[in-house]
């Protein structure tokens, strides 16, 4: 009897799949990792975006809670606080204090809003006297002298020049009558201040707190007695439209 051996013919379609690669060309590989990177990108931006309104939000409930601190002490004293000079956790507003020399309270200017609202009870927190901003961005590096944190040179300024203080009240334009500023960021900026002729270099290597896009670094926040916060170009009374 003859046994015929049955003959399959290979599966050619199988064959093809076993012997394809599969796998990503370095153009795909490329075009995947500039996606990552615009995601990535976009996430920084928006993380950046909210922090920077986080801040600005927090510096605003700072300077009406000062504000309203301020408010209390001239119902109680009949009067309004004097300016602290030196930057540091101490009073400095008489002509000896512990922190001589350890450079200007608000910035560039020796008028910072008063550490006796701490004392006294009016605020709580030490921490509310201070720029959200600064205290981030200068919660290294010292004071002139004194060794403090270096926000410390940043308290919010405070017109001791038109505002009733020490027993007498100040000229034109005086806070009560709501024509001029109370409390804002800074008022004298880095090229202006006391520090002035050292810009761009320590200690004037600061900016203004808030600002996005060609207003980066430009603007900052100014109470007056009416207590309203407004957005204005740093150094001015200006208003800023959409921020």
């Amino acid at each position: 009897m003859t046994h015929f051996m049955s003959y399959r013919a290979p599966n050619r379609r199988k064959s093809l799949f076993k012997t394809s690669v599969v796998g990503f060309t370095l153009i795909e590989l490329l075009i995947v990792v500039a996606i990552i990177a615009i995601l990535a990108l976009i996430a920084t931006v928006n993380l950046r975006m909210a922090t920077d309104r986080a801040l600005k939000s927090a510096d605003a409930a700072n300077l009406h809670t000062l504000a309203t601190a301020l408010q209390g002490y001239m119902m109680d004293y009949g009067t309004l606080p004097p300016a602290d000079r030196e930057a540091g956790p101490f009073m400095s507003h008489g002509h000896t204090h512990p922190g001589a020399g350890n450079g200007r309270a608000a910035g560039g200017s020796w008028d910072g809003v008063p550490w006796l609202l701490v004392e006294y009870g009016y605020v709580n927190d030490w921490k509310t006297l201070f720029t959200p901003t600064y205290r981030r961005l200068y919660s290294g590096g010292s004071t002139i002298r004194g060794g403090y944190a270096r926000f410390h040179n940043f308290r919010y300024a405070y017109n001791s020049a038109a505002l009733s203080s020490g027993g007498h009240w100040g000229g034109a334009g005086n806070i009560m009558s709501g024509e001029t500023w109370i409390l804002r960021n800074l008022f004298l900026g880095p090229e202006s201040g006391f520090y002035g002729a050292s810009y761009p270099q320590y200690p004037a290597d600061f900016s203004w707190p808030f600002g996005e896009g060609e207003w980066e670094g430009r603007l900052e926040h100014v109470v007056f007695a009416d207590f309203a916060v407004r957005t204005v170009v740093g150094g001015t009374n200006k208003p800023v439209q959409g921020f």
